[in-house]
């Protein structure tokens, strides 16, 4: 055993380790990440219509408040694996009215198994009144959301400032807001998008 143990030896192994380590950090260094590759939070899209698009400083989850649809309950937490623009509407706010037929175009474009635009109508004058200014609209295919008590446009912080769209990743975990109306048929908003969704961890 004490054989091996010679200065020569000794020599030897330490002239591999430190080769390997060598050769380990050139490795390292040629392996780039993909400089093409999207991010969740490319500042380079906010441009255009999604210009005041603000990412979040932490990626926060979606609150746990329920809301409704067809008067029965329903949550954020039913929307896991895609990733959600959650815009809050109200009949008395014409911006709102403006934005509903893009964010319908928007959802008749890239909803589906990735992708889903949730239009919830923060308004307690009740469904019927709602439905009817969709109709007008002509929106065919945005769901009609509801949250009469505002307890969830509240958590957000968007009581006061509607229109107010909130992009979530497939994990509900907020990527930014935009205040305000925007065109979300728009090249930017629609780039936004579809960055996000190939971002976005399943």
């Amino acid at each position: 055993m004490r054989a091996f143990l010679t200065p020569r030896f000794l020599l030897l192994v330490l002239g591999a380790v430190g080769a390997i380590a060598v050769l380990y950090v050139i490795v390292a260094a040629s392996v780039k990440p993909d400089a093409g590759a999207p991010k969740l939070r490319d500042p380079s899209l906010l441009t255009g219509e999604v210009a005041k698009f603000q990412y979040a400083l932490q990626a926060t989850a979606a609150p746990d408040i329920p809301f409704e649809i067809d008067g029965a309950p329903t949550s954020l937490g039913v929307f896991r694996g895609k990733v959600v623009l959650v815009n809050f509407w109200a009949t008395w706010c014409p911006p709102c009215l403006e934005e509903l037929p893009s964010l319908d175009r928007l959802q008749g474009a890239l909803g589906g198994e990735d992708f889903q635009v949730v239009a919830i109508a923060a308004d307690a004058r009740g469904p019927e009144v709602a439905r009817r200014f969709l109709d007008r609209l002509g929106i065919e295919n945005l769901a009609l959301y509801q949250d009469p008590r505002l307890a969830l446009v509240s958590s957000v912080g968007g009581a006061n400032v509607l229109p107010v769209s909130i992009l979530y990743d497939r994990r509900g975990r907020e990527i930014g807001r935009l205040v305000g109306e925007a065109d979300w048929q728009s090249p930017e908003a629609r780039a936004l998008i579809t960055n996000a969704i190939a971002a976005s961890p399943r």
